[in-house]
């Protein structure tokens, strides 16, 4: 887990190194073309935030803040949210979409029961588009695996075009994209994050090759 967790901190660290070096070059190109790709900072922006949260929580220091809070409490919250966790973990990819379904249906609810329409049916519509892509990873799993006694082929690879394909519909929907123009974005750049130790690695082996 402590090995998994420092290689993904370096990743995001160095995707948010990329894009910060390629956003200064957009901007010193925008300053001679002001009206080229029109409101591509805002995009870049909300980017680097997201990234840069991701790479701050994986680089807060669990392992200090545990002990800190044992010694307060008694406890070690490093195990029990493992204990908390494992199940969901555990469970196969289009099963993780189905449970997004259930817990976004129970927000929309929630959400509607308070007298908010608008904001309940834009959570009933990724309600929709998580459980689609649930059946499908499913389907793809049961195809692939009938009697659950094969490894489960790509899971990291399925996981980033579902990813991909959520922010794409995202993207198109109006609904979302009136009141959170720039929401497509997160599961695409959590898409980019799952695929990047696999490009690093490839672009290392053309590199030696």
């Amino acid at each position: 887990m402590k090995a998994r967790l420092l290689e993904y901190r370096e990743i995001a660290l160095q995707v948010f190194i990329m894009l910060l070096i390629t956003y200064i070059f957009v901007l010193i190109y925008k300053h001679n073309n002001p009206y080229v790709l029109p409101g591509i900072e805002e995009r870049f922006v909300c980017t680097l935030i997201v990234i840069g949260i991701i790479t701050v929580i994986l680089y807060l220091p669990y392992e200090k803040i545990n002990s800190i809070l044992k010694k307060i409490t008694g406890i070690s919250f490093t195990v029990d949210i493992e204990k908390v966790f494992k199940p969901v973990i555990s469970l196969s990819l289009g099963q993780k979409f189905v449970l997004v379904a259930i817990i976004l249906l129970i927000s929309a609810a929630i959400v509607l029961a308070s007298g908010n329409e608008t904001d309940a049916n834009r959570i009933a519509i990724l309600t929709y588009y998580s459980l689609v892509l649930g059946v499908l990873n499913l389907l793809f799993e049961y195809i692939v695996n009938p009697e659950e006694n094969q490894s489960d082929p790509h899971p990291d690879l399925r996981a980033a075009i579902s990813l991909a394909v959520l922010g794409i519909l995202m993207y198109f929907t109006s609904e979302i994209t009136k009141k959170f123009p720039n929401a497509y974005l997160i599961p695409i750049i959590v898409s980019f994050l799952i695929l990047s130790p696999k490009l690093i690695k490839l672009i290392n082996k053309i590199r030696h090759a």
